[in-house]
């Protein structure tokens, strides 16, 4: 078989030319194309004002319930945080 392209000899089963690189075959799908996945500006201002949130009552406040507050405000945080990731899907 030749290449359509160089007219090189090739072998019979290539699925390209091992010259120029050219296709032996047409193409059986189209490539898929990249869809760009953009997180809202909303989730991250309410991640961002969580975290000040919980920064402020973590050091503001030292008492006991001031720390289980703390815990809470930081566990909400992280989750905010894993949320956002697993739905941009990385």
């Amino acid at each position: 078989m030749q290449c359509v392209t160089c007219q090189t000899e090739i072998a019979d089963n290539a699925l390209i030319c091992f010259r120029c690189g050219t296709s032996t075959s047409d193409r059986r799908r189209e490539p898929a194309t990249a869809v760009e996945v953009r997180s809202p500006l909303w989730l991250w201002a309410a991640l961002s004002l969580v975290l000040l949130v919980a920064v402020a009552v973590d050091w503001w406040l030292e008492a006991p319930l001031a720390r289980a507050a703390s815990a809470a405000v930081w566990s909400a945080a992280a989750l905010t945080a894993w949320w956002a990731r697993r739905r941009r899907g990385s």
